[in-house]
């Protein structure tokens, strides 16, 4: 066996597909004093961006790849930062995120998490006709989705979303 996705499928038969890597600018929303090497970091304690109150400051589809690691769950309003994403993401970028899973501690342990999030809520906000009272033409898609963590405490929702 020599990856994740080769253990996966034996063990689970079922697939999780490879990340897709998209070469170009790319941005870590939210990370604080978290720094990915050779990404542009955007958050109140890096930038003074608070995303809750102002728009992502990068062109429409200039960006290949977003990061937002723990961060949708502390937004007022996500689906607001998320049309900011899909506006900046170039056609085929993608944006991958990870956030508490909604059962798990690490979802309700922070006083500050506004949101919580199951393996459904991408499929719910992007594709659902019952949920589209603001008539949102999202073209974010899910393509990669799974639950994890080493401990129930900490299990958390990993997604790849693309930018169609």
């Amino acid at each position: 066996m020599n990856s994740f996705q080769e253990f996966f499928r034996l063990a689970m038969k079922r697939e999780i597909p490879e990340l897709i890597h998209v070469e170009g600018p790319a941005l870590n929303l939210g990370a604080g004093f978290s720094e990915i090497p050779g990404v542009i970091s955007l958050s109140i304690e890096s930038t003074g961006w608070n995303a809750d109150y102002h728009a992502i400051p990068w062109p429409d589809g200039s960006i290949a790849t977003i990061h937002a690691y723990h961060f949708l769950e502390h937004l007022i309003d996500p689906v607001k930062v998320l049309l900011e994403c899909q506006r900046i993401l170039r056609v085929g970028g993608v944006m991958n995120v990870c956030v508490p899973y909604y059962s798990s501690a690490l979802a309700s342990q922070d006083l500050d998490h506004k949101k919580y999030f199951t393996e459904e809520t991408w499929k719910t906000l992007f594709r659902s006709t019952g949920y589209d009272k603001n008539q949102i033409d999202w073209k974010l898609r899910e393509r990669f989705n799974v639950i994890c963590g080493i401990v129930e405490r900490n299990m958390c929702l990993l997604t790849q979303l693309q930018k169609l």
